[in-house]
């Protein structure tokens, strides 16, 4: 029972900090940090679905690499947005 926990737990928090890195590196070319990366990843997996939606693209059964890049997407707007109210 216990390593379904973890393989639940696990898998989308390396997803969230992979996603979160990926889209720091292309905005400032850096990384800022597990955590933060966490937390980039895990707005922009958010922000990637609503624009999925906007889109009318369902991701639901697409697979994990069109997920992946919609996460990507999504933290990238996130982090444009950010960087255009906050610096």
């Amino acid at each position: 029972m216990l390593e379904h926990i973890a393989d639940f737990t696990a898998w989308p928090i390396l997803t969230g900090i992979l996603v979160g890195y990926i889209a720091n590196r292309i905005m400032s070319g850096e990384g800022k940090g597990c955590c933060m990366n966490l937390i980039i990843g895990i707005v922009g997996s958010y922000v990637g679905t609503f624009i999925s939606h906007l889109l009318n693209i369902e991701l639901l059964g697409k697979g994990y690499l069109t997920n992946l890049v919609f996460c990507v997407v999504g933290a990238v707007t996130f982090l444009w947005i950010w960087k255009k109210f906050f610096d």
